[in-house]
């Protein structure tokens, strides 16, 4: 039997998802679960501590966090990370559980957690992925000359976003575009804003690829309804589909990839040939394929991580 805690989001109840899902999952097979708040982390008399609660029966979605009490996270055998919590305490919280590197095993690994959740590393890698060429700064006007010494379409986003928030599409001539760019880097150019070439075979959509312990699990595409973006939570279609050969090889050459860096569960987008962007934290699209489908992948995804 093993000991497993999932740190996740302070949220009022609990959703249906890869926390909920796992959980329920591994308390059918026998094993320990604990659920804890990511941003609940702090340190008592030098010891890492985090308050959770137990699973002692089924988990449903809506239902309401039980009561939490402090407990040591590295008595546990696995620690999931499936929150990084609030933006501002990010480095303490992954300086906190780096205190845990030696005592329990950690999913996905921090270098993980704190290369490939940002793009800087995605986009620096030419030699294993198509990735847009992009630019980083936190001068809005450096970005601003290089869309107009380039010309052509662009995508200006944060660094570190998810579910497609402060996503923009611009080109030199959009009469916002300056403002967009300065409003991304705070305009006291206190945050970093990504500058991305926009790709064409965007408007065919991306596939959303699941990989597991390395091996892709599940896919379905996502294509843009509202606007530009093909996030299901700002309003992107989803539908089945099947990876082709080249995208099945290029999958597993990233799950080897990820792996290497620690990464054993993570959501990958793809706009063939282009790697648009990695999921390393909590990656939607299980209860998605769940429903398209009508497969839960949950026992293949922790038999190939965990070995179950």
């Amino acid at each position: 039997m093993a000991c497993i805690l999932f740190l996740i989001a302070d949220t009022p109840e609990l959703e249906d998802g890869n926390a909920l899902r796992f959980s329920n999952y591994l308390l059918a097979a026998g094993h320990q679960v604990s659920i804890g708040l990511t941003d609940s982390l702090f340190m008592q008399d030098s010891r890492v501590m985090v308050r959770s609660f137990m699973v002692q029966e089924r988990l449903l979605a809506g239902q309401s966090l039980p009561k939490l009490s402090a407990t040591d996270p590295g008595a546990c055998d696995v620690l999931w990370v499936l929150s990084l919590g609030q933006r501002e305490s990010f480095l303490d919280k992954i300086q906190i559980l780096y205190n845990l590197n030696s005592q329990v095993r950690i999913i996905n690994s921090l270098e993980g957690l704190m290369y490939f959740k940002s793009k800087y590393f995605l986009a620096s890698n030419p030699d294993v992925f198509q990735h847009p060429r992009t630019w980083a700064s936190p001068d809005p006007e450096y970005l601003f000359q290089i869309m107009q010494s380039l010309g052509g379409k662009w995508i200006a986003k944060p660094p570190a976003g998810s579910l497609g928030r402060d996503v923009f599409l611009i080109d030199a001539a959009d009469s916002n575009a300056r403002a967009i760019l300065q409003n991304l880097t705070g305009w006291d150019q206190d945050r970093y804003c990504l500058l991305q070439e926009w790709v064409p075979e965007i408007t065919q959509g991306e596939k959303r690829v699941l990989l597991a312990g390395g091996q892709p699990v599940g896919q379905y595409l996502r294509t843009a309804v509202q606007d530009h973006r093909t996030n299901v939570m700002q309003g992107a279609s989803v539908s089945a589909c099947e990876l082709t050969t080249e995208e099945m090889a290029l999958c597993r050459r990233l799950g080897a990839f990820l792996r290497q860096h620690g990464v054993e569960y993570c959501g990958i987008d793809l706009a063939w040939p282009w790697v648009i962007e990695f999921n390393v934290i909590n990656p939607g699209g299980l209860t998605t394929l769940a429903g398209l489908t009508g497969t839960d992948l949950t026992d293949k995804i922790l038999t190939q991580i965990l070995a179950l």
